[in-house]
This record gives C-alpha cells, structure tokens and sequence, in this order.
C-alpha cells in the first residue's frame, strides 16, 4: 500500500479482542503463523500490537483449519527495502498450475456460505479461459484443500514503510495528517491469502487465479484482460458488488477508491480505511470459510472499536505485487518490484 500523501493504546486492544473472543467462541485462533523478522527490531512497540490486532481480526472472520506462515518486516520485505513511496508490500509463494475445470471442482467443494453457492452456481460450466491455466497463494491453496492445511514453509512476506507517519491507535484510525496502520495491514495480509489476480501473478505467462472467476466486464461477460471498467460480481455479471482498480496504476485486483477501503489501490493519510462487507464477501467466495452467524455482529463490533501451480502437480511459485508510481497526492496500498 503506498501512501496519498501515540500511542498507549495496548490495553483497548487488547480488551477489544477479548471482547470480540468472548462473543465468538467459535474463531479460530491459529490461521496465523507470524514471524517478525530483523528489521523489526526499529519497530515501534504499537507496531506489534497494532500488526497482532489486524490478524486477530481476520481470525476472528474466517474458520479455515489452516496455517498461514508469514514474515513481517519494518521498511523491509523478505530483507529487501520497499519500493520508494509505498506504505506498504506483499510477496507471496505460490501453487500452480491447475485447469479451470479443477479450480471449478475446488470452489464447489468449499462453498458454504450463500455467496459462495451463488458464486460456484454461476460460474461458467466450460473453460473461458482456453486452457490457461490457474494459480494461487499459498495460503488459498490450503484453504481450497490443495495444499496441506499445516504445510511448512513460509506462504509469504509483508513489510511497511518505516519512514510513513502512521496511526496504530485502533480507536483514532483516522487521524490528520497520518495514515491508517491497521487498513494497510489488512491490504497487505488479505493479498498473502490470495487477493489477487490477472497481471499479479506471473503476468508474462497470462496466468490467472480464482479471483479472476468473478471479475467481469458487463453481465455475462468475464474480463480475460486487463481492461477499465471491471467489476466483482458472484451472479455472472449481473449485480456488480465493488469497482475493482483500473489499467492506469495499481493492482487490477483492489478496489477502485470510491470509498474508503482497506482493499483500496491507494489511500489519503487522514482516513479510516475499513475491511468493509463487500471486501469479507470477496474473501469468502475466494476460498474462506466464514465463522457462522456471528461474524456480522463481529463486523459492527470492529466498526464501533475502531478496528471499525500443470495438473494437479503442484509447483512453488513467487508473485509481487505489480503496481506503477502512484498519483499526485496519493500513495498506493504496495508498488512491485520485480514480477514474471
């Protein structure tokens, strides 16, 4: 996430995820495996904290029996420095490569929720895609039943931009002249669990991955290339939920900005950047189990606290985030800095 343009909050945090453990008993807590790694060691301590609420978050949302093993670093990511201007940056292993037909079988034998029954009832019963073929994070493939939910190995890396003025404060995300730490955390880790797609993930190759299934041009009609004007849609195309981001700079799989938005391309400092309803939606029919009933009332919760790939043979892969230079006055969600 780059950026459009304390502290002693430890105790609320930590009462609001108890808060939240107590009215879900259900959440599972270990779908996160974090490693922080030497760059860390400069970190502010609301850094953790902060970084800890968004994955309890997260946690607290989705039910899959999985681990997802992911290092953190401080103006680093994986030991390398950020892309200049970026608040923040994902790299994530990948699987590959599977058929339409298997990425299709996958989704069906997953689906629990509404969305996602309405999501696998509309995709398309032959391969749209000619054969390409399909890949996806780690962290998706688990949670898809393609790779062993407890596979070793670390699933991908973030880092924050070390130099940003940032608020960690779960209760002031949006603070004039400082960009919301938590929004930005949860762009970054939701792309480790597989949020994204079309020229993310091995664009020399023309690869796609199971975002892609819902990413359409008008009813009817999915988008094979990056093209303006795209939208996430579970019915064919009919209903658009959200505006994914367009060809002129950022990830094709964010979200255009038309709100306020963790899943946003970029971000003003001085907002508050939510997970909001279309964005958990997202996550779901992607592959996500959601935790029964109670996640809605988890959502408002959040909201009132404030933290409101041939065959099947499986090859490991690496994706970076793909993004241009950011506009002027903004500043983008992550930049690349390399991709295949």
């Amino acid at each position: 996430m780059q950026k459009r343009a304390p502290r002693s909050y430890a105790l609320g945090i930590g009462l609001a995820i108890a808060f939240l453990s107590a009215l879900l008993p259900s959440a599972r807590a270990g779908l996160f495996n974090v490693t922080y790694d030497a760059s860390t060691s400069g970190a502010p301590a609301d850094f953790f904290t902060a970084f800890d609420g968004a994955t309890q978050f997260l946690q607290s949302l989705y039910a899959d029996p999985i681990t997802i093993n992911m290092q953190v670093g401080w103006g680093k990511i994986n030991g390398n420095n950020l892309a200049p201007g970026n608040l923040g940056q994902s790299l994530t292993n990948q699987q590959g490569f599977y058929s339409y037909a298997q990425m299709k079988t996958a989704l069906t034998n997953d689906k629990a929720t509404a969305s996602d029954i309405t999501a696998v009832a509309n995709l398309p019963a032959d391969d749209p895609y000619g054969g390409t073929k399909f890949v996806m994070s780690n962290g998706e493939a688990k949670a898809l039943g393609l790779l062993a939910g407890n596979a070793a190995g670390t699933d991908g890396f973030v880092g924050f931009n070390s130099a940003a003025t940032w608020t960690f404060d779960p209760n002031n995300r949006a603070v004039t002249g400082k960009v919301d730490f938590i929004g930005v955390a949860l762009h970054e880790i939701t792309e480790v669990m597989g949020r994204y797609g079309l020229t993310q993930n091995g664009a020399a190759n023309g690869r796609y991955s199971p975002i892609d299934l819902f990413r359409y041009t008008s009813a009817g009609n999915l988008a094979l290339t990056p093209v303006n004007g795209t939208y996430f849609s579970i019915d064919a195309g009919t209903t658009p939920i959200h505006t994914f981001n367009g060809t002129g700079g950022g990830d094709l799989s964010d979200w255009s900005g038309a709100t306020n938005d963790s899943f946003n391309a970029s971000s003003n400092s001085g907002v508050l950047n939510p997970m909001s309803a279309d964005d958990i939606k997202l996550m779901d029919v992607i592959g996500y189990n959601l935790v029964p009933e109670p996640s809605t009332l988890v959502l408002a919760t959040f909201g009132l606290i404030g933290l409101a790939a041939w065959g099947w043979r499986r090859r490991e892969l690496r994706y970076i985030s793909c993004e241009p230079g950011s506009a002027s006055g903004s500043a983008q969600m992550e930049n690349s800095v390399d991709c295949f």
